[in-house]
């Protein structure tokens, strides 16, 4: 099965980070919304065995319809350095119809959230930038290898920042927590700035 192998660091100034990017000289740098809706089964059965179920729709950052959907399964994290776990992902022709039969199948979303993310290739890895409400910016590297991941973090002077296990999901289900607020069948949206 193929593996999804990143590392996620937290980033406090995302235009010297956009500027660091160039001088490497990666490559892309197009920017998308993303409404991204984890599933589980009633039973909270993915979720207890370390998996998921996302359903992730694309659109333009300045708006406009979806360009795309991707449902995704990820797999129980392995034990690493950095988050390394099976996912499969394929883009689905109708993001309507993917939730309707998650739905019919039993599965209920139990999550909802957004980010605005841009995305770069420098050397055989993906880099991106993520804005999430009330979090913040994060940076990903993910690489078809381990040392691939931790050269591209070496380009970018990242190499000895402190690399952050949790998902997006969980970092914001503690955010919620913290707060005082239910994180079950939560809409964490919005509040993203241009």
């Amino acid at each position: 099965m193929p593996e999804e192998i990143e590392a996620k660091v937290k980033i406090a100034d995302p235009e010297a980070f956009r500027r660091l990017l160039a001088a490497c000289g990666a490559a892309g740098g197009g920017t998308v919304l993303e409404v991204n809706r984890i599933f589980d089964s009633a039973d909270g059965g993915l979720r207890k065995s370390g998996a998921a179920v996302r359903v992730r729709e694309e659109r333009p950052a300045a708006g406009g319809e979806a360009r795309r959907t991707i449902l995704a399964y990820k797999g129980p994290k392995q034990p690493g350095r950095f988050k390394r776990r099976a996912e499969l992902q394929t883009a689905v022709a109708d993001g309507d119809a993917i939730l309707l039969i998650l739905r019919a199948l039993g599965y209920v979303e139990t999550f909802h959230f957004e980010k605005r993310r841009t995305t770069w290739r420098l050397g055989p890895c993906e880099v991106v930038l993520d804005e999430l409400p009330h979090l913040g910016w994060f940076a990903e590297v993910e690489g078809p290898t381990e040392d691939a991941v931790q050269q591209a973090l070496a380009d970018l002077g990242m190499a000895d920042e402190p690399v952050l296990a949790q998902s997006y999901m969980r970092l914001l289900a503690d955010d919620l927590a913290a707060r005082g607020l239910d994180a079950t069948r939560a809409v964490f949206a919005g509040n993203c700035t241009k």
